[in-house]
């Protein structure tokens, strides 16, 4: 019998255990965003609205704020790249997680106005990879001095300074200009928001989620 253990650890990048977030630089090579790029605008007129309006945690822990923004599913590059086995292994290797498997991937589509308030991803979404497609992305808002906070003291923080707080002890995380960089982030522990957005062409932002392998054998 083989079995893998859900929490399996190993030495990790030290931005990682620092922030929760680590930057790779230039690992998918500008020509290869590009071309995601390509696919995601090519199908943008069929992204679908998404603006949940509430405030407060699910089920799973994980805390929700007011979002709007288009969403498209995955074509068929973003899939290739989800599965791609040198970024699986940076990921897992950054984050110190050798179980992570990939779990889903989309195309966030923001266009004037549209905003992502405070949040944290879902309880099962151990690391999220967020590749920038366009060049001029609004910085995500990070808050590793809340990494694990309850839901109720986020509902304070939006309380007490709104959907996205603009604070000195907040990090700023400026997506790489689409030179083939990439931010691996544990956005299910570490509260993050994206200000409104002001560019007059949309901004794309495709994701990928990892959640870790179940435990397995017979």
């Amino acid at each position: 019998m083989h079995t893998t253990a859900q929490l399996d650890h190993r030495p990790t990048h030290p931005d990682w255990e620092r922030s929760g977030s680590v930057l790779l630089s230039r690992h998918l090579g500008a020509d290869r965003v590009a071309a995601l790029a390509t696919q995601a605008h090519q199908q943008i007129d069929t992204a679908v609205p998404y603006s949940p309006d509430e405030v407060g945690p699910h089920r799973d822990g994980s805390f929700t704020s007011p979002v709007r923004y288009g969403l498209l599913p995955a074509g068929p590059l973003l899939t290739q790249l989800a599965h791609d086995a040198s970024l699986l292994r940076a990921v897992r290797e950054s984050t110190g997680l050798p179980g992570l498997v990939p779990r889903g991937c989309s195309v966030a589509v923001y266009r004037y106005g549209d905003f992502h308030g405070l949040h944290t991803d879902a309880a099962e979404v151990k690391v999220t990879v967020c590749v920038a497609l366009t060049a001029d992305l609004p910085p995500l808002w990070w808050a590793p001095s809340l990494r694990d906070a309850a839901p109720e003291a986020l509902a304070g923080v939006v309380a007490d300074s709104g959907f996205w707080p603009e604070c000195a002890h907040f990090e700023r995380l400026e997506h790489p200009l689409t030179d083939g960089g990439v931010h691996a982030l544990a956005g299910s522990r570490v509260p993050h928001w994206r200000t409104p957005f002001t560019g007059e062409e949309p901004g794309l932002l495709a994701s990928i989620t990892y959640a870790q392998a179940s435990p397995s054998g017979s």
